[in-house]
């Protein structure tokens, strides 16, 4: 019976000592701080009376508010969109705060910009690889380096690799103005196929582009 008692007791404590480390003594955990990284138009450039400026994070900022404009997004990246009636040509001192920074609870960061006439030209591809048209190329070596196409200015969205009507489901990944499609296991290429990478893109002033890039895989050996 004493033994029972005894190891009764020392499981009691255990389970104690594990609850009061779980409670944390009653302590909120310390709210994650997230520091300014980037802006795309950078700061110091130029940018359309009707574009949009994005901004990128460390880590989630939370809420974001500019001084002129409207903010979307969510993660580290937000997009700060002109407002209706544009950015007002001239010099533009933006100021932007987030939620989680590192001064009391808020962060600041002021931009600035010249503000220059409404952007009414689409983007264009200047560069991708494989280059459109490209015939005899080997499926595996595509599917092993992926594929990438540049544009004239950074964009927004996604593109699709398809065979014929068919997504192959490449992953779509957009880094200013580069859009890059990676392959994942099972979705390896087919020889003797005309693939196409197609989709819709925009620039930061909300003009459209449309891709149609093709190319071609070679006969199997």
């Amino acid at each position: 019976m004493k033994v029972f008692f005894r190891t009764l007791a020392i499981v009691t404590a255990a389970l104690f000592a594990v609850y009061m480390v779980g409670c944390g003594g009653g302590d909120d955990p310390e709210p994650t701080v997230a520091m300014f990284d980037s802006a795309t138009p950078a700061d110091g450039g130029e940018v359309a009376s009707n574009g949009s400026i994005t901004v990128k994070f460390d880590k989630n900022p939370g809420a974001v508010e500019a001084s002129a404009g409207t903010v979307s997004g969510s993660g580290t990246s937000r997009t700060i969109k002109a407002p209706a009636d544009g950015f007002p040509i001239g010099a533009l001192a933006l100021t932007i705060t987030w939620e989680n920074g590192p001064d009391d609870g808020e962060g600041s960061k002021t931009l600035n910009y010249t503000v220059v006439a409404a952007d009414e030209t689409a983007p264009e591809v200047t560069a991708s690889s494989p280059e459109d048209g490209a015939e005899n190329l080997d499926p595996a070596k595509v599917f092993e380096d992926g594929i990438e196409v540049t544009f004239s200015e950074p964009v927004t969205g996604d593109l699709m690799l398809m065979d014929g009507d068919d997504d192959v489901g490449w992953t779509s990944a957009t880094d200013g103005d580069t859009i890059t499609l990676t392959g994942n296991a099972g979705q390896e290429l087919s020889n003797e196929t005309e693939y196409e990478v197609a989709g819709t893109v925009k620039d930061g002033a909300g003009n459209e582009a449309e891709v149609s890039i093709t190319f071609t895989t070679k006969a199997k050996e």
